[in-house]
């Protein structure tokens, strides 16, 4: 099993124990021991530090997000590999999905594509009136600045993908329409050590 195939699948079962993260406490200290990993494998601070943060806030909304509303399997998938050269990582969990969070304070949402444009561009988030965490936006700034072989994050009927340096100013044209439908959400990104 892996994990886009756990979180399309229309029953639930838990992940394997490398990768089940039941708890966010569980997925935090999960989080925490990769910045050893990367120093391990010399890897710059600065690349370590974003690589963190950026899967910690993902790790992070998997639960803030779903909390009381999982469709079954609460936690998430946490899968990471870190080399010399590249990190490797997945976080996909079965939850409600991007557009039923964002339209606890958007309820104008029409689709899954205009929820991870909003998601993704806009300073929101589906807790509000909380201000809470660093949001998507957050991750797509901070992975601005690395070198992403490969990224890709769906939730619902909604992917966004792409290689290489990313146009901030025309996220739009990154996210398409797809199948098979993520309930919840699922994040894969693939990175290059920089020079």
């Amino acid at each position: 099993m892996n994990a886009l195939h756990w979180a399309t699948s229309s029953t639930g079962s838990n992940p394997p124990n490398d990768f089940y993260c039941t708890t966010r406490d569980v997925g935090q200290a999960r989080v925490e021991k990769l910045v050893a990993e990367f120093i391990r494998q010399s890897w710059n601070s600065n690349e370590a530090g974003l690589l963190a943060a950026v899967i910690g806030e993902l790790v992070g909304n998997c639960f803030d997000h779903n909390l009381g509303k999982w469709r079954d399997v609460p936690g998430c998938w946490l899968e990471t590999i870190v080399e010399r050269e590249v990190f490797r990582a997945i976080v996909a969990d079965r939850g409600q999905g991007v557009l039923a969070t964002l339209r606890q304070v958007l309820p104008e949402l029409q689709d899954d594509k205009q929820a991870l444009l909003v998601a993704f561009t806009k300073n929101i988030t589906g807790r509000a009136p909380e201000q809470r965490g660093n949001g998507l936006k957050f991750v797509i700034r901070s992975l601005g600045q690395l070198n992403i072989e490969a990224f890709q994050y769906q939730s619902g009927t909604a992917n966004f993908a792409f290689a290489g340096q990313l146009d901030l100013i025309g996220i739009s044209r990154y996210i398409d329409d797809t199948q098979p439908e993520v309930g919840g959400t699922y994040f894969a990104l693939t990175v290059r050590k920089s020079l």
